[in-house]
């Protein structure tokens, strides 16, 4: 009897380890079929594009020079000229565009420096002369771009062979616009060139040498007007 209760009772405690079995089975089979949360990757950010850099410096100032001319020798010689090589000028108008580009239009560039000024005694050096009283000047063009213009008080200087009377010494300080017209959306970097020569018909003086002045478009902003 004994052995049948013996028989039974493993019988019955297999049964129940088995039931166990399969409930830990079971459990382990529910829990691996529910998915594990996983962190959502963050969306890979869109690279910001930097706006274009302008690529042209503006020009350097020249505010208050001038273009200062005298003689080649005490009371006689040659006239000549101490001139400013590179002359900037600065938005002023689109005529006629449409957009900042002013794209069909017209762009004008104006800068109001250098003037022509005779040069007085202490601006005098050992090759420029104040000249004396008495002597009258004339610029002449002798080539010229044509988008430049040189804008007098009393005319326009825009065409090789042009000339324009600066004065008659004493005082002669002749103050201009050098004007620009160019097309809507040219680029900055380009240059203007001007051939000039100072003529005179007065006694014990000749003509100067040729001269080029280069004019260019300026990015920057013009300087304050001078109160002089």
């Amino acid at each position: 009897m004994r052995g049948h209760h013996c028989a039974r009772q493993f019988a019955a405690t297999a049964m129940t380890m088995a039931l166990l079995v399969s409930l830990g089975i079971g459990c382990g089979d529910s829990n691996n079929s529910t998915p594990v949360p996983t962190a959502t990757p963050s969306p890979t950010a869109t690279p910001t594009v930097p706006l274009p850099t302008p690529t042209t410096t503006p020009l350097p100032s020249i505010a208050g020079e001038e273009n200062l001319f005298g003689s080649t020798a005490q009371g006689s010689g040659a006239l000549t000229i101490d001139p400013v090589p590179q002359i900037p000028t600065y938005f002023s108008a689109c005529l006629g565009g449409g957009d900042p580009d002013c794209t069909g239009g017209t762009n004008i560039y104006i800068g109001s420096d250098p003037g022509f000024k005779e040069a007085d005694t202490s601006e005098a050096t050992a090759e420029l002369f104040a000249l004396p009283d008495g002597v009258t000047v004339t610029l002449q063009v002798i080539s010229i771009a044509p988008a430049l213009s040189l804008k007098f008080d009393n005319g326009t200087l825009n065409t090789a062979g042009q000339s324009l009377e600066l004065g008659t010494t004493p005082g002669i300080h002749a103050d201009l616009e050098w004007q620009l017209a160019l097309p809507g959306g040219t680029p900055f970097g380009a240059s203007y060139p001007v051939t000039l020569q100072l003529k005179t018909t007065s006694s014990g003086f000749t003509d100067s040498a040729q001269f080029t002045e280069i004019v260019l478009p300026s990015s920057g902003m013009a300087p304050p007007p001078d109160d002089d």
